[in-house]
């Protein structure tokens, strides 16, 4: 009876600790997945190609609901060199 006792516990902890590296395994995927939906959005907001004052005026107005402006190209910077 008493094997049977210790085997049983022997299974509990040997349960506990895998449910315990499990959690800590959970967290660090959320972790990683918060940090890439971070950097997705980061992207997203320099693809904008917005000074930082236009994008707060951008958030605060209703832009912010509706859809953002279409990037602008960077190469239209070097024709307007051109023609002066």
């Amino acid at each position: 009876m008493a094997n049977k006792l210790d085997r049983i516990e022997k299974d509990i902890e040997k349960t506990k600790a895998k449910i315990a590296e499990l959690q800590k395994q959970l967290r660090e995927l959320e972790a990683a997945k918060t940090e890439q939906e971070n950097l997705q959005i980061i992207q997203l907001v320099r693809g904008l190609n917005m000074k930082p004052e236009e994008f707060a005026a951008f958030l605060r107005g209703r832009g912010a609901l509706q859809s953002a402006p279409a990037p602008q190209p960077d190469f239209e910077q070097e024709d307007n060199a051109d023609e002066e």
